[in-house]
């Protein structure tokens, strides 16, 4: 499935960049999976910490505000790193995988919040996912292929 969604984006040549948390790399290890990605990938940003993400260019009023697990949140993710990248699609998301974050509130197991920004239409997202039994590994897997799904929807 990602194969076809960034063979779409090279022969329309949209590039695209991320700001992952949660997934830690893996949707910009997708979008390279793909021979000739580097014709559109700008690159990608991991930002585990919330210091990282302020650093990035997420206003720290939203995550003080709405928490670090929230759509405003993935939505800030994903501006600051379409105007740092300078890219036509921009994803952001974060979220918890296999344990509630002692260092945030807000934290639900399983779930996941992501924003899609194509030229300039936001839209966001926030999926809960059944995670007993799977890794993190999976877990990561099972939202990738969530953005993967949502980015085809949009672009393919």
């Amino acid at each position: 499935m990602s194969k076809g969604i960034i063979d779409t984006l090279i022969e329309k040549r949209i590039s695209i960049t991320v700001m992952e948390s949660c997934t830690s790399g893996l949707v910009a290890s997708r979008i390279t999976d793909t021979e000739g990605a580097s014709a559109i990938f700008k690159g990608g940003i991991v930002t585990y910490s919330n210091d990282m993400k302020v650093m990035m260019g997420v206003d720290k009023e939203i995550i003080d505000r709405y928490g670090v697990y929230s759509s405003q949140c993935a939505e800030g993710m994903a501006k600051a790193v379409k105007e740092k990248m300078k890219a036509d699609i921009a994803i952001g998301v974060t979220g918890t995988t296999g344990n509630v974050d002692p260092n945030n509130e807000g934290s639900i197991v399983g779930e996941v919040f992501f924003c899609i920004i194509v030229g300039g239409e936001v839209h966001l997202y926030n999926v809960k996912s059944d995670v007993r039994g799977k890794s993190r590994r999976e877990i990561k897997e099972e939202y990738v292929d969530c953005i993967m799904r949502e980015l085809q929807a949009l672009v393919g």
